[in-house]
């Protein structure tokens, strides 16, 4: 059993639950417009495996074992889809997948009515024609670019080729806590101060950065501070769960949750481009 603790109308609720049981959002990955056997292969296909990997790596990770190659290309991919797997980045990838079938059938709607009426056929849109043939196009586009996004990103080389530790604060006064925005990204990759930080337990913590002495500094300073500075972090860009081995940290979640701005995913500039390559400007 862990505690959650989950913001309801402005205010941070406490319950004790299984892990199972918190969290978790039905058919987030759901296709729909395919065949029903099809409708979860995001999840079934690539998801599922993506965690089962990644918990070999934690286990590893906690342990101290050496990772091969393979293992961390897996858990750097892992790292990398806890920036796009909630409600709300799931959601906009959706929409804007969405809009780009809508904005190129539309780009390419007079081309197909003179193709229909040259051909003698009775006159349809191409809308029609898609939706009729095709009606889950979006959806699978939405499911494609998430597992390219995820397992294809320019970022996985960079996450891999950071050195890598885990930290043992297990002499903290408290415990380390996640959320449903667990993963601190410092700033971009491309800086050399980036630095990567995930609570694995309530007791280690992850830490990839290309700057050594950064990583190298963290077994100095006391484990209290370095928990307290992680807890901030991880509740003031959580949206609305948190979770820990108990509720001793109440005030620091009520008082911090949801105090960071989300992570912009698709900028309105990156959509705006989008879109515009799919009418075809």
């Amino acid at each position: 059993m862990l505690c959650e603790m989950r913001l309801i109308d402005g205010v941070v609720h406490r319950r004790r639950k299984h892990p199972r049981r918190t969290g978790a959002v039905r058919d987030l990955y759901r296709v729909d417009g395919v065949a029903e056997a099809n409708s979860q292969d995001l999840e079934i296909k690539f998801m599922s495996p993506l965690d089962g990997e990644a918990a070999v790596v934690l286990e590893r990770l906690i342990t101290g074992q050496t990772l091969t190659l393979d293992q961390r290309i897996a858990f750097a991919r892992f790292l990398l889809s806890m920036l796009y797997r909630n409600p709300d980045h799931v959601g906009t990838i959706k929409t804007h997948m969405e809009e780009m079938w809508h904005e190129a059938t539309a780009a390419l709607e007079p081309d197909f009515a003179k193709m229909q009426a040259a051909r003698g056929l009775p006159i349809t849109t191409l809308a029609e024609e898609t939706a009729k043939r095709d009606p889950g196009a979006a959806g699978k586009s939405f499911a494609n670019m998430v597992t390219d996004v995820i397992a294809d990103s320019r970022a996985v080389p960079d996450i891999v080729a950071m050195p890598w530790m885990v930290i043992d604060v297990s002499k903290s006064r408290f415990s380390l806590l996640t959320s449903d925005r667990p993963l601190i990204l410092s700033t971009s990759l491309a800086d050399p101060l980036c630095y990567i930080a995930l609570p694995l337990s309530p007791t280690e913590l992850f830490i990839a950065s290309h700057d050594q002495r950064y990583a190298k500094s963290l077994p100095t300073k006391a484990h209290t501070t370095i928990v307290r500075a992680m807890n901030v972090d991880v509740v003031r860009q959580a949206r609305e769960f948190v979770w820990g081995s108990d509720d001793t940290q109440m005030r620091l979640v009520q008082n911090r949750i949801r105090t960071t701005p989300d992570r912009v995913i698709l900028s309105d500039e990156q959509r705006q481009e989008a879109l515009a390559v799919a009418r075809g400007a």
